[in-house]
């Protein structure tokens, strides 16, 4: 399956709105993390897609900025982590190739 990503916006009756969006990235991801320059923030960008992630002050964060960044720290390495469980699962499952020739 090729990479590609989208965003939605659901408008609901009330009037209010939903906006997700659904990043399935390949090599030309774009992920950076911001530091060094008074603020904290990361980005990922995929085919026109961008989400961005930074603490309501981010030149001033306060300790719930500071548990929230570590909840999703803890996120992605479980994310990370189960990629590459199911990548290793996946080539066990691949047939072995037959070397004798």
């Amino acid at each position: 399956m090729d990479a590609y990503s989208y965003t939605t916006v659901q408008v609901e009756p009330d009037g209010s709105a939903a906006v997700h969006v659904s990043l399935y990235p390949d090599e030309s991801v774009s992920v950076l993390a911001v530091t060094g320059r008074g603020r904290a923030q990361i980005s990922v960008q995929h085919a026109n897609a961008s989400v961005s992630v930074a603490p309501t002050n981010p030149a001033a964060p306060t300790a719930e900025d500071v548990q929230i960044a570590r909840r999703l720290a803890e996120s992605f390495a479980a994310y990370a982590a189960e990629v590459e469980r199911l990548h290793v699962q996946n080539r066990a499952a691949e047939p072995a190739e037959d070397t004798a020739a």
